[in-house]
Formats: C-alpha cells, structure tokens, sequence
C-alpha cells in the first residue's frame, strides 16, 4: 500500500490535458491532479497523469480536492427553492451556519420536502431536519465566484490573497473586475467576515478596471457602526464633477449592524434606469438611497476596498452577481409585529411571507406543478410557488443531523455547501452519498467547487 508521494513528485507539472483536471490538495500541502477512481473509510484512490498507475493514498492525510470551473445548465423552472437545514452540533459549536440545497419545489408534506435538482435528480429531504425554505425568481447568473484567483485583479499586488474559493485582504487594496456587461437591474451579493472591526468600501458603476480610483463611480463606505454613499461623475451634464454636496447621497447613518457580528451576507441592489440602490446585511436593511442627479452611472465595474488599515482582516467569499426586478424585498425586521396584524399560527399552520410582504397563515394542502395549495382560517387558496418568499416550517420535532466518520461537505458554486457521508464512485463518475437530509443520493461532481475531507478533528490523546 503505497503512503503520501515526496513533495518533489507531487510538485512535477502535469502532462498537458484536454481540460483541467480536479487537484488533490494533502494536509502538508502536496497537491496532484487527476480524478478520483476510489473512496472507502480508510483510503482513497487518484488517477493522475503523472502516475503510471492508481495510487491509493492514506483517507486521513487529505484535505479537500478541487475541481475546475463547469458549465452547469440554465434553469428551466420558474422559481428555485433555498432549504437551509437545522445545523449539526459542529456548525452550531462554530458557529457555523447549517446545510444548504437547493432546486425546484415539487411538494411538501407532513414528513417530507421533495425536490427536483439538475446535479441529483430528484431528492427527498427529512422535513424534521429543515430550519426554513425561501423562494426566489430564477434569475440567470451574470457571475458566481470566486473560483479562480485571476478572475479578479488586486490593488497593490498581493494585498489580498486567494484560498479555497475566497480572498482575505489585511491591508489597504482592491479587488476589481471588469463584468463586461452588467443588467440595468442588478443584485451583487457576497459574504463578509472579518475580526474586531469590519471596514469596507464598495465601488460600483464604475468605468474603470485598471485604476484604483475610477473617474466615474458610487462608492459605499461601510466602516464599523457608519454607511454612507457617495457619486463621482465626470458627465459634462453632471453638477459640479463631484456632485453636489460632496457626492453624498442621502445622509450618513450610524447604526450596530455590523458591530455586533463577525459574518454578513452583503446584498446591493442597483437600478441604473431610476437611480435607487438599497443595501441588505442578512435580511436587515442596512440603508436605501434614491440617486436624483442624472447621469445614473451605470460602468460595469466593481471595485472591492478593504478600508480597516493594516491588523484588520476580512475575508470575501460566495460571490454572484444576477439580474434584478427593481422590486426590493421585504426586509424580515419591518414585519408588522402587531399580534393582530401578525397574529401566531395555530395548531398546524404554517406563515408565509410572500415577496410583496404580506403574510399568510394557513394549511398547506399540497404543492403541485410549481402552486401551493392552502387552507386558511377562511377559506381555500392557491399561490404560485414563485410568489413565495419564505415558509416558515413548523415540524413536530426539531431534529439535526448526526456527526459520522467519513463525512465530507461539498461546496456549490454559490458558497453553500451540503455534508454528507461518501459512499463511493459510480462508472460515470458521480459521486454516491447519503445523509439524513436526503438519504443516498448520487452527484454529479460539475456541481462542486470543492469537497472537503477529515471534518472533524481526532480526539485529543490521553
């Protein structure tokens, strides 16, 4: 049984192939390119082209394998379905969030939520197990990322740097791309995390990716407890270059909505047809502005600036940039909470938060050919499933997901990620797993950026 090849082999260049192939990444930093034949508990077996035969490897010497950007295929539902999982005893010790799926809703029932994924066909998954469901439009991505580390450029070099599927800046410098064509309606979303102080500023219809500061640009300070947007037009129609009150639009806002946290998820919204943009920290609006002095910028740029100073670091990850409807959502903290207004559901009701934002106690009946069938305390409805912004689960039990030996998580493009038990290699090349979110499924690995091994740490000796 062979053991961990030298690092000198492991570090030899591949013969040149057709396509990039997925890299084996080792706990002392080897790596190896080639594909996965074999998994069991205890060893795991590559293909590499610099290897004359299958080699296994020790299971408990490796660390995740990565694989190449795909391809995936267009959606062709009307909706797509968020499930976030109640999060295992590890995630809720890490304070980690829990399991993510997604895909077409194609029922609910008392004991099950089943549906139809272009990665894993269809898949029914342990209602007990699920925290929420939430609903959105489809809505093409214009781009999902980071995958690669020069899909975006940096501002001094090396001022940010790239590991698994995310960059982490400790010091002044910018992460910019050029999208090429961005929609008029627009929604960039990012995750952000960072230690003791959260600074940041966010450059947007900017015309420039190869200056640090655009000629024509919003920018979105976000710096600890302060907000604020400012506007750099160089238009000849525009008031003043800089615009009027020193660019500022709106007002300066001081709030805690990011004092109290280490980890957000960022979501700007930009409409360059009537000039309004909101921000979104989690489900909190953070602030709306209204841009009244046309030219709106619309330069398909964005600019990412660490603004903290030197000993503060932050990290970005889970990257997408799509279309928007111009319709804002409905911010979770400005539901009405009057108990008559937002009375509590009774027995085995469930509230539905539709995207308009009203809200909808009721039964549901069943939910088929993408409409959800209802009873209320007064009569029969149907909502298409597209309507639907959150439905708030209620099971008998709450119920969470066992830590096993051999458990891996799987990461999306998107930056979630679901955790299961491999079981082995199919002759196609997928990927067979089971949990109890979803019993045994099999994946086709063109959905994965990463998969991650030996999850949990070894007992500490005696």
């Amino acid at each position: 049984m062979n053991l961990l090849l030298t690092s000198a082999l492991l570090v030899l260049p591949c013969v040149l192939t057709a396509a990039e192939l997925p890299m084996l990444h080792f706990s002392n930093g080897d790596r190896l390119q080639g594909n996965l034949v074999r998994v069991d508990d205890t060893m795991l077996l590559w293909q590499a082209p610099t290897l004359k035969n299958e080699t296994p490897f020790f299971l408990n010497q490796v660390q995740d394998i990565t694989f190449p950007p795909q391809i995936t295929p267009a959606p062709v539902q009307d909706h797509i379905a968020h499930i976030r999982f109640n999060p295992d005893l590890r995630q809720q010790n890490e304070n980690i969030s829990g399991d993510v799926i997604e895909g077409e809703l194609v029922a609910v029932n008392q004991d099950s939520i089943i549906l139809n994924t272009w990665y894993a066909g269809q898949l029914k998954l342990n209602r007990n197990m699920v925290k929420d469901l939430e609903i959105t439009d489809v809505s093409p991505a214009v781009y999902i990322g980071p995958s690669k580390e020069n899909e975006w450029k940096v501002f001094p070099e090396k001022s940010w740097g790239f590991e698994k599927n995310s960059f982490t800046g400790s010091g002044s410098g910018s992460l910019v791309k050029d999208f090429t064509k961005i929609p008029e309606r627009y929604c960039f979303r990012f995750t952000a995390s960072w230690k003791n102080r959260f600074g940041l500023q966010i450059l947007f219809g900017a015309d420039s990716a190869t200056e640090e500061t655009p000629d024509n640009h919003y920018m979105l300070v976000l710096d600890n407890g302060t907000s604020y947007l400012q506007k750099r037009s160089t238009d000849a129609n525009a008031i003043g270059g800089m615009m009027r009150n020193g660019g500022m639009i709106g007002e300066y806002k001081r709030d805690q909505a990011f004092r109290s946290k280490e980890k957000s998820e960022l979501r700007l919204f930009v409409d360059t047809v009537t000039g309004l943009m909101a921000l979104y920290s989690d489900d909190t609006l953070v602030q709306q502005w209204n841009d009244v002095d046309k030219p709106f910028l619309a330069g398909s740029c964005i600019h990412l600036r660490q603004s903290s100073g030197n000993g503060y670091k932050i990290n970005i990850s889970r990257m997408l940039l799509t279309s928007w409807d111009g319709t804002l959502p409905n911010a979770e903290n400005s539901v009405k909470s009057n108990p008559i207004d937002n009375p509590d559901p009774m027995g085995d009701e469930q509230r539905i938060i539709l995207r308009n934002g009203d809200i909808v106690l009721g039964k549901v009946e069943k939910i088929e050919q993408s409409e959800l069938v209802m009873k209320t305390r007064f009569n029969e409805i149907r909502l298409p499933v597209s309507r639907i912004k959150k439905l708030a689960l209620s099971p008998a039990e709450y119920d969470e997901r066992l830590l096993q030996n051999g458990d891996v998580r799987a990461w999306f493009a998107d930056g979630n990620y679901i955790t299961f038990r491999m079981e082995g290699i199919t002759e196609g090349g997928k990927i067979t797993g089971s949990s109890q979110h979803f019993g045994t499924a099999q994946f086709n690995t063109a959905a994965f950026t990463r998969i991650e091994f030996n999850l949990y740490p070894p007992p500490a000796k005696k």
